[in-house]
């Protein structure tokens, strides 16, 4: 894939996270994301601000999954260090080091944030609100 051809699909990508709700267990979604070669240029160029938060704000579950995947890639990753797995790393923490901040700063701003909380605190994100607790849903991994 040529290096406008990855950029295209990983602003699609981007796009579909933004505008519709992206199951945690389409792999095959997932996947495809974390092999899309990406440059650091590239995610922080394309994953906007304005985006880290509409995903946030609007999609949070499907900012959840993002988070949730990419960590899970990298524990396997760990688990299996074969070099054809470095670039998927890589991706991983490109995006993570772009949403990370922005999945934080409402904390910063002094608002406390429960689905923050239990993502990166608790067994995982409940569903909806005003529940009690978790259900654990989001935490399907995919396969490297």
């Amino acid at each position: 894939m040529g290096a406008s051809a990855s950029k295209i699909k990983f602003r699609e990508s981007l796009t579909s996270l933004t505008t519709r709700d992206v199951s945690p267990t389409d792999t095959e979604f997932w996947d495809e994301l974390w092999k899309i070669p990406s440059s650091s240029e590239e995610v922080f160029e394309l994953l906007t601000p304005s985006n880290a938060r509409k995903l946030r704000d609007d999609r949070f579950e499907n900012l959840a999954t993002l988070f949730t995947q990419a960590t899970a890639q990298l524990c396997q990753i760990v688990e299996t260090p074969y070099t054809i797995y470095f670039d998927q790393a890589l991706n991983c923490v490109r995006v993570l080091t772009r949403v990370i901040p922005f999945l934080l700063e409402k904390g910063d701003l002094g608002e406390r944030d429960r689905n923050v909380e239990l993502l990166c605190w608790g067994a995982g994100v409940g569903g909806g609100g005003g529940g009690s607790g978790s259900e654990g849903g989001g935490e399907t991994t995919t396969n490297v």
